[in-house]
């Protein structure tokens, strides 16, 4: 790992082994719910740091680092490129790969690659253009969220992953994000306390509204306009006919 990203996250390496005299203070976008404290550490605006340095520097997610390193390629070269970190990670600790047993071994290679996609979330886009990245605080106030998924989009099947907040806790598919998310340079890092089996594909509502009002911005936009320029003109022309009649008299 380069010098300047392990020093970047010193504080990360600490927070990993839950030492809580040096825990860091809260960052924008940390949150605090009933169930407690959610802690985005983002020391130097997460300069320089890829999805790999993070990962690597928590030492609690090397088997999900090690499945992608034989099953995803790709996938693994885009964790370690600080210029493709713009994505949200929901990575499952080495505890809970253990907790799955024999059963990965029980999978084709292809059906690994496509449980390994669920965990990585591409930049959420809206009209206006990306969001800020993915942070607890922005989990919290989201309630209940929808995210594409790497799988969904190279497979074209758009399957998605669903965070939401229950009694103030944060879960994603069902799996508890745990306390503690990093940034990268562009994006996040959360740690989840179980591997993501399966993922949704969207109701055909949900994905006529994401095309509609993600895909085709000013395609909406001028379909707004042109309704409402119409209601406008029918309202007129309804009052125009309800009003010839006293004009005649």
């Amino acid at each position: 790992m380069r010098l300047g990203a392990a020093l970047a996250i010193t504080t990360i390496s600490v927070l990993a082994v839950g030492a809580p005299a040096l825990a860091a203070p809260a960052m924008p976008g940390s949150a605090t719910t009933p169930a407690g404290e959610y802690e985005f550490v983002c020391e130097n605006d997460g300069a320089g740091l890829s999805i790999l340095d993070v990962l690597e520097a928590t030492g609690e997610h090397d088997t999900f680092l090690t499945y992608f390193a034989e099953f995803d390629p790709e996938g693994y070269a885009v964790l370690a490129d600080p210029e493709l970190a713009d994505k949200t990670v929901w990575a499952p600790t080495d505890t809970a790969f253990t907790e799955l047993g024999d059963a990965p071994s029980a999978l084709t290679a292809e059906e690994i690659t496509a449980v390994l996609g669920y965990h990585i979330t591409p930049p959420r886009r809206t009209p206006e253009g990306p969001y800020p990245i993915i942070t607890p605080r922005f989990l919290v106030d989201g309630g209940e969220v929808i995210h594409q998924t790497r799988t969904g989009i190279l497979t074209g099947s758009d399957e998605r992953v669903r965070t939401t907040v229950t009694e103030g806790v944060l879960t994603v598919n069902g799996a508890t994000i745990l306390p503690t998310s990093w940034c990268t340079q562009t994006g996040s890092v959360f740690s989840i306390s179980a591997v993501l089996t399966e993922a949704a594909a969207p109701t055909f509502l949900e994905q006529a509204i994401y095309v509609v009002f993600f895909q085709y911005p000013v395609v909406f936009l001028i379909g707004t306009i042109v309704v409402i320029v119409g209601l406008v003109l029918l309202v007129r022309a309804r009052r125009k006919r309800r009003a010839r009649p006293r004009h005649e008299k």
